[in-house]
């Protein structure tokens, strides 16, 4: 079993607190979900359990040697073709391309492999990082806002295909605003707000009812004359 631990977490860009004390402990065959209000730490925390960026405190990931991060805003150059991109992220974790397994889930992602990068549209883009996240076969899946971007159908696919992936056994971590999407597919869900990131332990369910109601609540004070 792979397992997160992540002890005194601190992480600030100058003057700047991002993260402060955070204390998670995550293992495989779950799917781990993030929420947390625009600049809250989200992308941040993900690009510190990466190791993409530097921190103060411990990140330790046992039995995990190779991690994949889709980011939120992913991009290839324009000349590029999705098949030549997809064979630039294997190489860059010495994978070999399995052709049939490629064609097998660009089924579902349905990507024009042929054509360059700068025909592809935002959604398309964030299907082709995935694809190659997906075959690079990396130990921990990082994905930060994958949604975004993709219709209903591709949106529905994606869940499916995460779950899929959960119940052979992969480690997860999802970023997204849209919390009925990850309710639907989370064994954990996360809340990074007030500079920590806490687990909630709460019903998932219970969770996304609290937020609705201090949204209402909110609104009616924002609007109250």
């Amino acid at each position: 079993m792979r397992e997160l631990t992540i002890k005194d977490l601190y992480k600030s860009y100058g003057s700047i607190s991002i993260l402060e004390n955070v204390n998670l402990h995550y293992f495989s065959g779950t799917i781990n979900g993030l929420i947390g209000s625009n600049g809250a730490g989200k992308s941040t925390l993900l690009n510190c359990i990466a190791g993409y960026i530097d921190y103060r405190g411990t990140i330790e990931r046992k039995h995990i040697e190779s991690v994949g991060l889709l980011t939120a805003n992913p991009y290839i150059f324009p000349r590029v073709t999705g098949h030549e991109f997809i064979r630039f992220a294997l190489s860059a974790k010495n994978r070999k391309e399995d052709t049939a397994r490629l064609y097998q889930l660009n089924a579902l992602f349905e990507l024009p492999l042929n054509r360059f990068a700068d025909e592809y549209s935002v959604g398309m883009l964030k299907k082709l990082h995935l694809l190659a996240l997906l075959l690079q076969d990396n130990d921990l899946l990082l994905l930060d806002e994958p949604f975004n971007g993709l219709d209903i159908l591709s949106s529905a696919y994606l869940s499916e295909l995460l779950l899929e992936l959960k119940r052979q056994g992969a480690f997860i971590f999802v970023s997204s605003h849209n919390i009925s999407q990850l309710i639907k597919i989370s064994d954990t869900l996360t809340l990074v707000e007030n500079d920590t990131a806490v687990m909630k332990s709460d019903s998932l369910t219970s969770i996304e009812k609290e937020i609705e109601e201090n949204a209402k609540s909110k609104v009616k004070k924002m609007l109250k004359k």
